[in-house]
């Protein structure tokens, strides 16, 4: 029945693999699923990572289950409505062949895809094991007795789905809030943790659905609220920042902030106090503050060390666009920062490294690159790497005016610490601070960039 289902997924782009017909077959087993749309939403569970993959998945089930093509079809209800599967519903549903005409065939699929897809996962997930019976027996203030020092045991997996659809969410939340306080270290696997492969309400890439989606990525859509708040779960803040903690690098991100503040007359308070002043007029100002936020950052995208990390830093900012509306800019280098920097990733559109210095010296400015280069590069005059790079102007002069313009400068190196040394760090390092891209890095920069102009 399964067999050949993980070849069609691959062929609209999935990437599954045998393992996931043991899984399916598992769920089987078990009881979850007893009809088609329980195995669609199951499969769904299992195979969709992001939203990006539920078109994918729809189609290749509807394909591999229903025998709907929709290649040579204008829409997709046009190959719905032309389907062996389609025909055969309807041949059942109304075997007379008498349909009210004034039915558009539209709602006619619809009907069928409600009928044919109907799931009954969640009575199923019920039955097999209680949400509430499973919170009852659980104590969300045990202690936690492993140590965070030591690496977490492998995934303690489970076979079980639980559905915490029917518990509120405001109990699901405090209890979260007891659970974390009394966390320590990483969990895998179990049901009460904020950890990763378990049945618990809260954390990620486990059989806990309806409940709390703590880091890591989106799972089928099945999380009633997303949290990336590294409060509430213990991760390596000296890891590199990957998708699993893309969330809590942002909660870093979201504590840069400057507050500008300017005098205003408070007309109000001035009138009142008139008669304390025998009609005198006495002026009262208040202090209004308002965010002012500009951002520049400046990335190496160059090579193949780089790469990589380019397209990960450019991810993590951009998520913030909304944060810093329309004051985030971004170019791009290829190692050093020359004449020119680029406002696109192919680095075809180039910005006069004038024009960038033109901007308010509030800027926070990161500059992200992994220092690896040729000592001549960052030295001497002509010492690019490309011939159009080449300049008179030694690339440690710009680095020097560009820490110069924007006070509030770092550089961010995605390289672990311990290979520094074998890189330009240490001259960079005399003209600016240069943090790793960990979370404990950005907190850092995030608080450099936090200090009163006076104070650096």
């Amino acid at each position: 029945m399964l067999s050949s289902f993980p070849h069609t997924l691959r062929r609209f782009g999935l990437e599954v693999d045998v393992r996931l017909l043991l899984e399916l077959y598992q769920t089987m087993e078990m009881g979850l699923v007893t009809n088609l749309g329980s195995l669609f939403e199951v499969g769904q569970h299992l195979i969709v990572k992001s939203k990006r993959d539920m078109g994918p998945y729809l189609l290749a089930f509807w394909d591999y289950f229903l025998g709907i093509e929709v290649k040579g079809y204008r829409t997709i209800e046009e190959a719905i409505y032309h389907s062996p599967s389609f025909e055969h519903w309807y041949s059942q549903r109304f075997p007379t062949g008498e349909v009210d005409p004034e039915i558009p065939y539209e709602q006619l699929i619809d009907q069928f895809l409600h009928e044919t897809l109907h799931s009954d996962l969640s009575l199923n997930i019920q039955k097999e094991l209680s949400a509430r019976d499973l919170l009852n027996k659980d104590n969300p203030t045990m202690e936690d007795m492993d140590d965070p020092h030591v690496p977490p045991r492998p995934p303690q997996m489970t076979d079980t789905m639980v559905d915490y659809s029917e518990i509120p969410l405001s109990e699901l939340m405090e209890r979260m809030k007891q659970v974390a306080e009394q966390q320590k270290a990483l969990h895998r696997g179990g049901n009460h943790w904020i950890g990763t492969h378990g049945a618990s309400p809260y954390g990620h890439s486990g059989l806990g659905v309806h409940g709390i989606r703590v880091g890591g990525k989106g799972h089928a859509a099945s999380a009633r609220k997303v949290m990336g708040d590294p409060t509430f779960f213990p991760i390596d803040l000296d890891a590199p920042v990957n998708d699993d903690n893309m969330d809590a690098a942002l909660q870093s991100l979201k504590e840069l902030t400057e507050h500008h503040s300017d005098l205003f007359l408070d007309v109000e308070k001035t009138v009142n106090q008139m008669g304390k002043h025998a009609g005198v007029l006495v002026p009262y100002f208040r202090k209004e503050k308002f965010d002012q936020i500009q951002v520049l950052l400046l990335i190496d995208n160059g090579g193949n060390s780089m790469r990589s990390h380019a397209e990960k830093v450019r991810h993590l900012f951009s998520k913030m666009t909304r944060r810093f509306s329309h004051d985030l800019q971004i170019y791009y280098f290829h190692n050093a920062i020359y004449d020119h920097v680029y406002a696109d990733e192919t680095r075809e559109i180039p910005v006069p490294l004038g024009r960038i210095m033109s901007n308010s010296s509030d800027c926070k400015l990161f500059i992200v690159g992994d220092a690896y280069m040729g000592p001549h590069e960052l030295l001497s005059a002509y010492g690019a790497i490309e011939y159009r790079e080449e300049s008179s102007t030694p690339s440690i002069e710009n680095l020097q005016a560009l820490k110069t313009q924007f006070t509030h400068t770092v550089w961010i190196n995605p390289i672990a610490k311990q290979y520094w040394t074998h890189t330009l760090v240490p001259i960079i390092q005399k003209i600016m601070p240069i943090e790793p891209l960990t979370l404990n890095g950005l907190r850092n920069a995030i608080r450099y960039m936090m200090k009163d102009h006076e104070t650096l």
